[in-house]
């Protein structure tokens, strides 16, 4: 069971533990006492715990500490079987830029063996991991200076660090948005959706630090869909026919391009084409502008 509780706002602790006597919505109780109170051993999500205000704080103080809370009006609720997690941004640049450095000196170390094992078989993995050092020379520091309270810290068993996306994640990631709209080509248009490895690199190249995932989901979004939008409201998509997404073979070079060599001015562009029965493809010549607002005809 899982409650997602927003950790601020306005009058905070009353919304979460309810208004004393005498005070407006003192009968409606807080949000987390009544839920806790409904669900003693609930999995309780804490979203952005970085913005609570300092009273909520001291709350959770009381709560992870002796696993009890007492509402508004006096009651205590036994929350020692419930599970809390909390999210944060706090020291995200720098676990990023650290994860990021980590990657480029695993993958230095790969070419390497590589280059010193040509024949044999070296594994390259993406799997890398924040030292304990890191964590506390660096990360523990910048938590104490936000939350301003070591005890609060200490309440917490176990701290887990979401790393930046390494390009296999990526392209899992690319894979499964354009499934996504492959399926909804195929149950509302009759439509075939295929694509080549390439394509998915070139849209997991989209891939932005701070956005996560979501930016993968824009980048097919603004590259595919709309183009699959703009080509089906000037009717050129047949009912029935099979698309092909694929990079524009003049822009296949920069995918080939050796990874000292200069970023490109510009991303490789796709395009979609018609797979005809004995052809390789038909390309489309969809207008610009490509309006996302097409996107929902599309729908």
């Amino acid at each position: 069971m899982l409650k997602h509780l927003p950790a601020f706002g306005k009058s905070p602790v009353a919304k979460f533990i309810g208004s004393p006597p005498g005070y407006v919505g003192h009968e409606e109780g807080g949000q987390l006492t009544k839920k806790l109170r409904q669900c003693p051993n609930a999995v309780v999500l804490f979203d952005e715990v970085d913005k609570a205000h300092p009273d909520v704080l001291t709350i959770m103080l009381q709560l992870f500490d002796e696993g009890r809370l007492t509402d508004g009006k006096g009651k205590t609720i036994d929350c020692k079987d419930a599970i809390f997690i909390m999210t944060s941004n706090v020291a995200s640049e720098e676990i990023a830029q650290h994860a990021l450095q980590l990657r480029q000196e695993a993958l230095e170390m790969s070419k390497k063996r590589l280059a010193e094992n040509l024949g044999t078989d070296v594994h390259m993995s993406d799997k890398i991991t924040i030292s304990k050092q890191f964590k506390e020379k660096v990360i523990r520091p910048i938590l104490k200076a936000h939350f301003r309270r070591d005890e609060f810290l200490g309440r917490i068993n176990e701290i887990v660090y979401f790393l930046p996306f390494c390009h296999s994640e990526l392209i899992q990631l690319v894979n499964k948005e354009l499934n996504f709209w492959a399926k909804k080509a195929q149950a509302r248009h009759n439509i075939t959706l295929l694509w080549d490895r390439e394509v998915m690199d070139v849209l997991a190249d989209g891939y932005n630090l701070h956005y996560g995932a979501r930016s993968i989901k824009h980048e097919v979004e603004r590259r595919v869909v709309n183009q699959l939008a703009a080509a089906y409201e000037q009717d050129l998509l047949p009912r029935g026919c099979t698309l092909r997404i694929a990079v524009e073979a003049a822009d296949k070079r920069l995918l080939k391009a050796p990874a000292a060599a200069p970023a490109p001015a510009a991303a490789p562009t796709l395009r979609l084409e018609i797979v005809e029965q004995g052809s390789k493809g038909r390309k489309l010549d969809i207008q610009a502008p490509l309006n996302p607002e097409n996107v929902a005809c599309f729908l």
